[in-house]
């Protein structure tokens, strides 16, 4: 087996609770339209998510705030938007503590997300985990793409110089952040903090995670 070098994380789900994000999407948005269009919350609600539907999470379009400030005629900066939130952003409580062992451990650690560039720097950086990390890829700002495909998780291999086999990937999307990077011979574990789903692959916190990742014999290998 291939020595593990690094290991990646996606964003939202994973590593930050949705409480931010959700109030960006599905508080705020609907709220502005509202006013805008001078329609009921419940309305502008329905109308937000429905249009939300219409694009769908495997289209770039789905994480551009910037695209639906525009598309409803929102009368509000993509910046201040995200500003009045931020005092929402919370990783979940065992992160910092994983990722402190995990680097002591001699793992490098990658964020791999769908989300923006102006999300995951502005959790990142007001949860104070920026120093955990030695690269954030944004999928949608840094490639224009979503992670649907394994040519996304490929170009990351590419650009840390290693192979699939040296990196692990965890994720709460079973599809983006486990079928996928299974694809091309990443191992993936699927972050399932509901505890619904079963597997040999399936954790439900970032501590079994920890147990995972073990050294035997100086080489690092998944157990």
């Amino acid at each position: 087996m291939a020595r593990i070098r690094f290991v990646s994380f996606d964003l939202d789900g994973t590593l930050f609770d949705n409480r931010f994000v959700d109030s960006v999407w599905l508080e705020e948005i609907p709220r502005l339209y509202s006013v805008k269009k001078r329609v009921s919350i419940d309305d502008a609600k329905e109308k937000v998510l429905r249009e939300y539907g219409k694009v769908g999470k495997k289209r770039l379009e789905w994480y551009d705030l910037q695209y639906w400030i525009e598309k409803f005629g929102l009368d509000v900066a993509r910046e201040e938007l995200l500003k009045k939130f931020e005092n929402r952003i919370k990783a979940f409580p065992e992160v910092p503590r994983v990722l402190e062992q995990l680097r002591r451990k001699g793992f490098r650690l990658i964020v791999v997300t769908n989300a923006r560039r102006e999300f995951a720097e502005l959790e990142l950086q007001k949860a104070d985990m920026e120093k955990h990390f030695e690269r954030v890829f944004s999928s949608t700002s840094d490639f224009r793409m979503v992670k649907k495909t394994a040519d996304l998780y490929r170009r990351v291999c590419n650009i840390l110089g290693i192979s699939p086999q040296e990196i692990v990937h965890v994720g709460d999307d079973p599809d983006f952040d486990f079928k996928v990077p299974r694809k091309l011979g990443i191992t993936a574990f699927h972050l399932d903090r509901t505890g619904k789903q079963k597997g040999e692959c399936v954790i439900y916190s970032m501590n079994e995670l920890n147990r995972r990742l073990a050294r035997p014999e100086g080489r690092l290998a998944i157990t």
